[in-house]
């Protein structure tokens, strides 16, 4: 069993070190599994398999899965728990660690996930902590791998 590391904060972080991980193939499993389980908007169980790979990562560019740990976690409050102000803290912990990263990182889009995370947050500053009931569906995204196969077809292309 791999060491688990502690988080590190965002300005521990050395983005001279955020260089994209060479991930096994169970952490390609996971990563893509996550991915699909985050589109089918079982949020709580994507973070669950992001954080198997989150933990077995030692470099810096760790923080990558933490940041859609917490955009997991944040949809998950926002249409299952209906807990405005977790779900707002989630969405700016996960803005601020995906901000680190290019537009493209381990082949999913950041900047589409960024405008995405931007439109959320500016949807609930609009709404009051009582209207999480009426939150357009539509603002949640979908996660796509580029150049390659979609997660949600179960590939067995080898990474």
């Amino acid at each position: 069993m791999p060491a688990l590391y502690k988080k590190k904060l965002v300005q521990d972080i050395d983005r001279t070190q955020l260089h994209e991980p060479s991930l096994t193939h169970d952490d390609w499993r996971e990563f893509k599994n996550g991915i699909v389980l985050f589109n089918e908007r079982r949020f709580w169980h994507a973070h669950e398999a992001w954080e198997i790979v989150w933990k077995c990562r030692p470099e810096e560019s760790r923080i990558f899965f933490q940041g859609l740990i917490q955009l997991a976690a944040a949809y998950h409050l926002i249409l299952n728990n209906k807990r405005y102000s977790g779900a707002v803290r989630n969405l700016i912990k996960a803005e601020t660690k995906l901000g680190l990263f290019p537009s493209r990182f381990i082949r999913v889009d950041v900047s589409q996930l960024l405008r995405s995370i931007r439109a959320t947050l500016e949807e609930l500053e609009r709404q009051d902590t009582n209207k999480l009931y009426e939150f357009d569906e539509r603002l949640v995204p979908t996660i796509t791998l580029a150049g390659g196969s979609n997660p949600q077809q179960g590939s067995s292309e080898q990474w």
